[in-house]
């Protein structure tokens, strides 16, 4: 049996006698000496990235950001545009290849800007016990001349099926995070989603008790 394939049996036995609701393996950090040993690529700089076993086997989940001039006529920086990228790699054979990639940006120049993971609040999960994992990705991007909104996203995805809650906060030093406009993909908000968007939803609730 060649190694892959045992590692993605073994990844199988584990999630099927997993008992905990909702519960994925671990997800353990790698750092980019790990991934450039597997000529795993990433455009920027490096934020993280996390190994994840399930059962179709070994991935990688990487998270990268990216600062380069505007396109803008009114641009004064070379760091005035910002991408955000998660990509998330398979091992097919033992070779890596991109299954996924949420991808987002700001281009503002002049005005103070931002765009950062929630890093803390990224989750690893098998809602719907399939033995596949959910990845679900919050982050915000700003572009403002002073205290405003944060436009703030929680994807998650899961092969092809992507869903997503996007709206605003605005986050303060002292206090929770005011709530702005919130939007639901209409899939999510199907029943069958109803564990999705539970899930979400608690992870947006964490992210506006933020304090900054």
């Amino acid at each position: 049996m060649k190694p892959n394939s045992l590692r993605i049996k073994t990844a199988a036995l584990l999630w099927l006698g997993c008992g905990i609701a909702g519960a994925a393996e671990p997800a353990p950090k790698v750092d980019a000496a790990y991934l450039a040993a597997r000529h795993v690529a990433y455009s920027g700089k490096l934020v993280e990235a996390r190994r994840v076993d399930d059962r179709d086997g070994e991935h990688l989940l990487v998270l990268s950001r990216k600062a380069g001039p505007s396109q803008m006529q009114n641009a004064d920086s070379d760091e005035d545009y910002l991408e955000l990228a998660a990509t998330y790699y398979g091992n097919r054979d033992g070779r890596w290849r991109v299954e996924w990639t949420v991808r987002d940006n700001v281009d503002c120049p002049i005005l103070d800007h931002n765009a950062e993971f929630f890093l803390s609040d990224i989750s690893i999960t098998d809602l719907n016990h399939d033995g596949r994992s959910e990845v679900t990705i919050p982050y915000k991007l700003f572009c403002s001349g002073g205290v405003d909104y944060s436009t703030v996203k929680v994807i998650l995805r899961e092969g092809a099926t992507k869903l997503a809650i996007r709206g605003e906060l605005e986050f303060h030093d002292h206090a929770p995070a005011l709530q702005g406009k919130r939007q639901y993909d209409a899939a999510l908000l199907q029943p069958a989603n109803a564990a999705y968007k539970r899930h979400m939803d608690a992870i947006w609730k964490t992210i506006a008790r933020r304090r900054e």
